[in-house]
């Protein structure tokens, strides 16, 4: 079992759990209204402007993960430097806002992550998790993963955002923010409030701990890059993937968004899945979408209210909203039992669920299934070109898919890779597992020329959806009807040990299209892709991607 040793929420609420905690059972919240330049207004749960700032060493976001980690690793009394010991950090855009001082470098999510590492003197590389909303509990399955195949005695999870006028210009322009508190569930809903914080978990394969990570699923709906599939397919299918006995249930910690479809689309998944009656809340009310640190933060603030007895009311919720007759209310309450389940969705049609269960556990933990030697030769493809020339690409080797000229390079350059591997690959009900170096900022950049101009503020939305990396893959699982899991992860070089571990803990569970699909800030582009049948062994995948990428 993997089990959680120490925890932190840093938030405009606290710098503690603890203090997290005592300000949401007061009632208190730090959501405000603020003005974008075009005159509209939002309402977020904002730092203040005084700690909001880059110093000689760190930039905000940095500084943000640096303080939360350290409060959790002191009260884990760990050695963050150990070779046995590794980070993982959850974040959808981390130091986007440098692009608007024209730094590139520093923007890259793999190169701030190796800062933060370096800070611990941790010795091996961090792995970014960026995987939309729901990237704080992909980061969390990660590393329990592989904490169970043996691959470190403990985890850091870091998530964290920091918002700025890239992120927030992006959701308004999707017409998804609202101008007052967010009210989830409810009839009166009209949109999200943004949120900055950082949370960490400290998970280990120790006994000290009292609570467990008992599983995880991820699913892909199949459904739109940027709209939940309407019967909650990929919610559902997590949800049904964790064995769950609703007695046993405190609640459920669910995403809560207080957009109309995603909402709507949980209540389905949760009704389908036979827990209707399992008392649900949402804590957007209170923090606002913290987005990379939201599977983190909500995780632990669940852990703190199964510890003392409590479901927490949803901040904002006064009638139900939804078709389905879920169990949730504005009131805290109070509940006996001792496991909870988290679930989050997001775009790029990704969804997410965990189980945890409070309580002294036994320690047993699973022996390492990925290092087994194999010379299986897989179905691989590598493409070396430009953004220009993937139109001709996919001239010549699909040509039946129109959508494809509206994605962006990104996008367009993993679904060739992906079209060319499958027709050589056998058919499977395929995951979808990426990596690069650049995450998106080729879009990254074009959309922050859209921004640049505060009094000529003409914002993309059809742009904005393509700066989240994990896009590619939710296009890749919409053309084939994957259903299965879809994850991306960001490192500062193509290290194919890395990557060939964290593809064959996802091929544990699957089959996997996986490898490298990277488009630089000038347009270049690397695609090397391979068809992981389930259960391949790490040997044979590195080998693979070391060919591939040599």
């Amino acid at each position: 079992m993997v089990i959680k040793l120490a925890d932190n929420i840093y938030s405009p609420l606290g710098a503690t759990t603890r203090a997290n905690y005592d300000a949401v059972m007061a009632g208190y919240c730090a959501l405000k209204q603020y003005s974008l330049p075009d005159g509209s207004l939002y309402t977020a749960s904002l730092f203040p402007e005084e700690e909001r700032h880059d110093d000689e060493k760190y930039t905000p976001f940095e500084q943000l993960c640096i303080a939360s980690a350290s409060d959790a690793i002191a009260r884990a009394d760990i050695d963050p430097a150990s070779p046995r010991c590794r980070f993982f950090i959850s974040t959808t855009k981390g130091n986007v806002h440098l692009l608007a001082k024209g730094e590139t470098h520093r923007a890259l999510l793999g190169t701030s992550a190796a800062i933060i590492c370096h800070h611990f003197g941790n010795p091996n590389p961090p792995v970014v998790v960026s995987n939309a909303c729901i990237s704080g509990l992909s980061a969390q399955i990660a590393a329990m993963r592989s904490i169970e195949a043996g691959l470190c005695d403990t985890a850091v999870v870091t998530g964290c955002d920091v918002q700025s006028d890239f992120i927030i210009s992006g959701f308004q322009c999707l017409h998804a923010l609202s101008p007052d508190q967010c009210r989830p569930f409810d009839r009166d809903r009209c949109g999200l409030n943004l949120g900055e914080a950082a949370a960490t978990i400290i998970y280990s394969n120790s006994d000290k701990g009292e609570w467990v990570a008992e599983g995880g699923a991820m699913c892909n709906d199949a459904n739109h890059i940027s709209g939940p599939s309407r019967t909650g397919e990929g919610s559902y299918r997590c949800l049904q993937a964790l064995d769950i006995d609703k007695d046993k249930v405190a609640f459920i910690s669910v995403h809560g968004t207080s957009t109309l479809y995603n909402d709507e689309m949980e209540s389905i998944a949760i009704d389908r899945a036979g827990l209707a009656d399992v008392p649900l809340f949402s804590l957007k009310g209170v923090y606002g979408h913290t987005m990379g640190a939201a599977g983190v933060l909500e995780t632990i603030l669940s852990m703190q209210a199964v510890e003392h007895g409590v479901v927490f009311g949803t901040r904002g919720f006064e009638n139900l909203g939804v078709s389905r007759q879920v169990n949730i209310s504005a009131e805290n309450r109070t509940t006996d039992k001792q496991c909870f389940i988290k679930l989050l969705s997001g775009f790029g049609g990704c969804n997410a669920a965990m189980k945890f269960s409070y309580g002294k556990p036994s320690n047993t933990i699973k022996p390492n299934p990925i290092m087994a030697s194999n010379s299986q030769q897989l179905p691989r493809v590598k493409i070396t070109t430009t953004a220009d020339e993937l139109v001709d690409l996919y001239r010549t080797h699909v040509g039946d898919y129109p959508k494809f000229f509206k994605m962006d390079s990104l996008a367009r350059l993993g679904f060739v890779a992906s079209e060319i591997l499958l027709k050589d690959s056998p058919k499977a009900d395929y995951g979808v597992l990426l990596f690069n170096r650049s995450s998106s900022l080729a879009d990254d950049i074009s959309f922050q020329a859209t921004i640049q101009n505060r009094s000529n503020w003409f914002p993309s939305p059809a742009l904005f959806v393509y700066t989240l990396p994990n896009i590619v893959t939710g296009e890749i699982a919409i053309r084939n009807h994957f259903q299965t899991e879809t994850n991306f992860m960001v490192l500062d070089a193509p290290r194919t040990d890395i990557m060939a571990e964290q593809i064959a803990l996802a091929a544990l569970h699957g089959p996997q299209i996986a490898g490298w699909c990277d488009v630089d800030g000038e347009g270049h582009c690397c695609a090397a892709l391979v068809a992981v049948p389930q259960h391949t062994p790490k040997e044979t995948i590195e080998q693979e991607l070391n060919i591939l990428l040599k």
